[in-house]
This record gives structure tokens, C-alpha cells and sequence, in this order.
């Protein structure tokens, strides 16, 4: 493992990795939880851990932005407005430990209005495979002061190459933040039957086309979620006390005799009370004809929510970060517990939805793991987040996850559904479903890489991108 402080350091290791034909896979912080973390698909690669460059380089807070290095964590850049007075907000994922440009390569996504990550991200500096260094939009004029302000320059918007691929090694971005509000409020809407998941998913994305909600993805969860994420202390082996997924009926049960609801979608508003207020209203007038949601909210003023926030959905949708989601699942599932996410998209609306929450039960219940959905909505689109459990310190129930995992691919892929992200275990196995015009796409990706990295140095095989000159099995 090699871990530079600069930029010209990771320039000296690429241009001597090059001249050996040594594999390098970068990473930022490795806290890509679910997704495979630091793991690495190539033997004798070296690692390239860039969580010593964590500086927060500049902060701009009349035009909300922020310039970091790849070591930057959520925690660190909450830290730095914090401790600064910025009156600006982050967007940040469940977990707070990981790197904000790690995350937002990896087409990670929040829950303020900035959630969508690979949106909010406005510059890059990249190292590439020879060494060169190339600054991208307006950054490709030198001293140009609004780099990290406007997303495109001249020509070609090349951004996009270095998320999700292995193109180069980001050594800066610009981040747009959110001016803090005067209000905020954290919203639920529960409803009570299984079918009503359709109505939920219909109501919500006409109000996010129209801009009621502006906040980025809503989370749609189940009994199990809401139970461990909230806290509630919940006993699901009340309900249900035999091996692999819980019953639907059974599930329909524990819904009903704890008021937990059968789906629970969170979502936020910002701003100015009487805005708040206003949203509030139009949005119990939409959800009055669903039959049975319960619609609840609480609003803190902005300085408040540190201190008065319950729960950890709470405190990332305000964008603060946490890490207590993990905890959270600890105590439900135990210190050694694993998992997989497997995150499929399809358009959002209610019977793709209710399509998507059974596809994958028949394949749960073949290999006795609990099933365990929920939803994250955009304007136009649904992800389906699913968690594949496993106790880590099993090796038969690691293996049996993996197996599953597998199998959920092709299932989904049959279904019309893909992965936007996955486990760098299943990278080649994901982007195999990529099938149009005999993977077009993917043979694209591999020429641009032949002509960026023909040596193919640089964290081969990840997102099933490989040169002409790395055969898949090496």
C-alpha cells in the first residue's frame, strides 16, 4: 500500500506503476459499505489510499461551495463549516465515515435537495495512467474562479469518464452545498397494506415533478427497516419465529398490532416556515386520498436539529452525518452481521413498484434469507435497495449470500431492471447484463480505457472495464 499527501505524489506512483506494468487500485477512504469497501479484483495490485490527502481546500459561501480532496469524509467537511460558521449544509449518505468524492464516483446518493451526488459535483482534478494531470470544465483555464460554480466548459463535458470507472485517479472536486434553512421539516407518510405501496409511489412522484418535494430521494421502507433505523424496540419473532424470509401475512401482522405501518416513506422540506407550512398542507391534501396513510411531521428551527433530532433519518436529511445507522443494525442483527446491497432501477410508479417488491421474493425464500426491500424514489425513477443479510463470521451463510447475489442479476436482468451500482465482486457479472448491440457499450468503455490507460494500470477490471491489454482471468 502506498498512501501520498499530494497530488504530485500520486503522480510519481502512477508514472512508476506505468513503467512496471504494476496494477494500482485507488481508493479514497474504503468505506464503501455493501459494495466491497477497499477490496480489489486484480492480484499484485498495489493499493493507493488517499485518506491522508483530507484537506478541505477552500469554502465559498456566498455561492455554496466547497473544494476537497479525496480523504475528505462527510464527518470532515461537516466539521469544517461547522467550526468555520458556515451557514451551508452538506448532503451525506447513512453513513458518515466515508469520502465524499469516494461516494460521489460511485454514483452514491443523500436525501437534502443536493442529494443526488454525482449531480452536485462541479470540477474534478484527475491524475491519469501516464502522470499527466488534467483539470476539467471551467478548471481547464488556469485561475478561472469559477471552477467549482458552473459545471461545464468548453467542448466535451468529460466528467462523467472518472465515476464509476477506472479512467484515472480524482485528486480534487468541487461540491455544491445548500444554504442552511430557516426550518426544517422531517416527514412520514405510513400506510397500511402491502398494495397500497402503488398509491404511496404514484402520489409522491407527482409531487416531486411539481416540485411540492423538493428534497432528493424519499426512502420507502418496510416494517424490519423502520424498526431498526427508528429504534422502536420491536420483537419481529412476536410475529414470526421460523428460518429465512417473514411471511407476508405474518408481516402484515406486526404491521397492524404495532402501528409501524406496512410501508413508511421519510422525506423533508427547507426553508421558510410559511413555505414549509403551505407544502405541509397540499401534501396531507394528496395523501387524504390514499386510502389510510397517516401522514406526520416535525419541524425544528435549522440551529435546533443537532440537538433535538430522534432519529438517524432525521439527521441525514438534514445533512448531518452519523453513524448511526450502523449501530442501529448491530444491535438488530449482531457485531458480525454482513451484507450485500443489491440496488436495481426501474420508472417510478406504482406498479413497477409493487411488480418490483415481489420479483425477488421467490429467490429469498429458495436460499432461506430474509427478504427485505425498500424503495428510494426519484422524479422519474425507483430504486429498489435490497439488502442480502449475512453473519460474517459464518463462512456458509457469506457464501450462500454471494450465490444469491448472483442469481438476483439475472433474475432482475430478465425482469428489464439493472444494477446502477454493485459489489466490485459482481462488477463483470452486472455489466454483463449491459446487452444492447452485443455490449456496445461495453466495448466503448474498454476502447476509451485502451486509449487513457493502455498499460491498463489503473484498478483493472472495476465496473467490468478492462483494456485489450488485461486479459479478465489475469
Amino acid at each position: 500500500m502506498v498512501m501520498p499527501t499530494s497530488v504530485e505524489e500520486v503522480q510519481a506512483v502512477v508514472r512508476i506503476a506505468s513503467r512496471h506494468r504494476v496494477p494500482l487500485w485507488p481508493f479514497s477512504q474504503g468505506r464503501n459499505n455493501g459494495y466491497g469497501g477497499a477490496g480489489v479484483l486484480t492480484r499484485g495490485a498495489v493499493l493507493v489510499n488517499l485518506s491522508k490527502m483530507n484537506r478541505v481546500l477552500e469554502v465559498d459561501e456566498d455561492c455554496a461551495w466547497a473544494l476537497v480532496e479525496p480523504g475528505v469524509r462527510f464527518f470532515d467537511l461537516y466539521d469544517h463549516l461547522h467550526e468555520g460558521d458556515y451557514r451551508l449544509w452538506p448532503s451525506v449518505p447513512d453513513l458518515g465515515w466515508g469520502s465524499v468524492i469516494g461516494n460521489t464516483l460511485e454514483h452514491g446518493l443523500g436525501y437534502t435537495v443536493d442529494g443526488d451526488h454525482p449531480a452536485r459535483q462541479c470540477g474534478m482534478e484527475v491524475v491519469l495512467a501516464d502522470g499527466s494531470v488534467v483539470r476539467t470544465g471551467m478548471g481547464a483555464m488556469d485561475g478561472n474562479p469559477a471552477w467549482a460554480t458552473h459545471k461545464r466548459g468548453f467542448g466535451p463535458s468529460v466528467d462523467g469518464l472518472f465515476m464509476q470507472s477506472d479512467f484515472g485517479i480524482v485528486t480534487k472536486m468541487g461540491v455544491l452545498l445548500q444554504p442552511a434553512p430557516e426550518y426544517f421539516a422531517s416527514c412520514q407518510v405510513k400506510v397500511k397494506n402491502f398494495a397500497d405501496l402503488a398509491p404511496l409511489v404514484e402520489t409522491m412522484r407527482g409531487l416531486i415533478l411539481e416540485r411540492v418535494v423538493e428534497a432528493a430521494h424519499p426512502v420507502i421502507a418496510t416494517p424490519y427497516q423502520s424498526n431498526a433505523i427508528d429504534g422502536l424496540g420491536i420483537d419481529p419473532s412476536q410475529w414470526w419465529q421460523g428460518s429465512g424470509p417473514m411471511p407476508e401475512e405474518d408481516l402484515q401482522r406486526m404491521a397492524d398490532n404495532t402501528g409501524i405501518g406496512r410501508w413508511a416513506m421519510r422525506f423533508a422540506f427547507y426553508g421558510d416556515r410559511r413555505v414549509i407550512d403551505l407544502s405541509l398542507e397540499i401534501v396531507r391534501e394528496r395523501f387524504a386520498m390514499v386510502h389510510g396513510a397517516v401522514v406526520t411531521s416535525r419541524i425544528f428551527a435549522s440551529d435546533d436539529i443537532e440537538h433535538e433530532a430522534k432519529t438517524q433519518p432525521e439527521l441525514s436529511m438534514s445533512g448531518i452525518p452519523s453513524m448511526r445507522q450502523l449501530e442501529s443494525l448491530k444491535a438488530a442483527r449482531g457485531e458480525t452481521f454482513g451484507h450485500l446491497d443489491f440496488s436495481a432501477v426501474a420508472p417510478a410508479t406504482g406498479a413497477h413498484a409493487l411488480r418490483m417488491a415481489d420479483l425477488l421474493r421467490p429467490a429469498f425464500e429458495r436460499w432461506g434469507i430474509d427478504y427485505d426491500p425498500s424503495f428510494l424514489l426519484t422524479p422519474r425513477g425507483i430504486i429498489l435497495v435490497t439488502l442480502v443479510w449475512f453473519d460474517s463470521a459464518d463462512e456458509e451463510e457469506v457464501s450462500r449470500a454471494y450465490d444469491l447475489f448472483r442469481e438476483l442479476v439475472v433474475e432482475a436482468r430478465a425482469a428489464g431492471c439493472g444494477l446502477y451500482r454493485s459489489h466490485i465482486e459482481f462488477h463483470d457479472h452486472v455489466a454483463e447484463q449491459y446487452d444492447w448491440g452485443d455490449h456496445a457499450l461495453r466495448r466503448l468503455n474498454s476502447r476509451i480505457k485502451d486509449a487513457l490507460d493502455p498499460a491498463g494500470i489503473l484498478a483493472p477490471g472495476k465496473y467490468g472495464i478492462w483494456s485489450g491489454s488485461l486479459a479478465r482471468d489475469e
